[in-house]
């Protein structure tokens, strides 16, 4: 049996099969190998993943991204505030979760965070299902190092509702410790000195290191840290900062004022950023 992995991260995920002895990244339907972690929803349907990030620009107040940042989350939470300003979609309590409020199919709706994880969670199961051809019922996911009780809470609720059974919740580093692990076959024996490895994470919107022991057949994580609000995002941010001030400078106008143009210059941003 192929076990399939999910790296729900807050930009992107990524599913990964288990397989002949190795690990095989599965491809979505646009043959991309990172799919858009976002729902938007329209008068006539609900779009997830590549369908959604079509929709960031155009039907914005009804696109909902950073997921995995509001799960598990009630609207008063200080981080909350922060994620407003990532998402474009208007955020509200729901039975005292945070939630967004949208345009459904003609009337106003309110989802909260893990049922906006759930829609997109049975986008990721309908990938690996086409991938294997066969029924996927089971997963490990990945989340960040940092999340909570009652955030990892709201991920298995969420994969209960789109009919996905977790066989775990395991920490992003610690997963990207034992693929680095798995295949070395020079690790010390059970009675030597252990190999301590770091591994630094630096993702969307937050940072982590942990250091880890290894030795045949055994993995350790020593310790931990990170920091919540630092990613690429960030980075994305001073590079809109700096020609926002070129443009105010030279042709008198504030992108900031206007959501649709902020949007467009984020996306630009993060082109150029990939392509530098």
């Amino acid at each position: 049996m192929s076990v399939v992995g999910l790296d729900f991260g807050t930009q992107n995920a990524v599913i990964a099969v288990a397989r002949n002895k190795g690990v095989d990244v599965v491809t979505n339907e646009v043959s991309n190998r990172a799919t858009p972690s976002m729902v938007s929803f329209s008068p006539r349907c609900r779009f997830l993943g590549e369908g959604a990030k079509t929709q960031e620009v155009s039907n914005m107040k009804n696109t909902v991204a950073s997921l995995t940042r509001l799960a598990g989350r009630s609207l008063q939470d200080p981080d909350v505030a922060i994620e407003q300003e990532y998402v474009s979609a208007p955020l509200v309590d729901v039975n005292g979760q945070v939630g967004a409020e949208v345009n459904y199919l003609g009337k106003k709706e309110k989802f909260t965070a893990a049922q906006l994880c759930a829609m997109f969670l049975t986008r990721a199961k309908q990938t690996a299902t086409a991938e294997l051809r066969l029924p996927v019922n089971d997963m490990v996911i990945s989340v960040p190092a940092w999340y909570s009780d009652q955030q990892r809470r709201a991920i298995l609720d969420a994969a209960e509702i789109a009919g996905i059974k977790v066989l775990r919740l395991i920490n992003e580093t610690t997963a990207t410790a034992l693929g680095y692990g798995i295949t070395k076959l020079e690790l010390p024996g059970p009675e030597e000195k252990p190999r301590r490895t770091m591994f630094v994470d630096i993702g969307h919107s937050n940072y982590t290191a942990s250091i880890c022991e290894f030795r045949k057949g055994e993995l350790k994580v020593v310790s931990t840290a990170y920091d919540r609000h630092f990613g690429g995002r960030n980075f994305d941010k001073a590079i809109m900062d700096h020609f926002r001030a070129e443009w105010q400078e030279k042709y008198k106008i504030d992108i900031y004022s206007n959501p649709k143009a902020r949007v467009r210059a984020a996306a630009a941003v993060e082109k150029l950023k990939k392509g530098a």
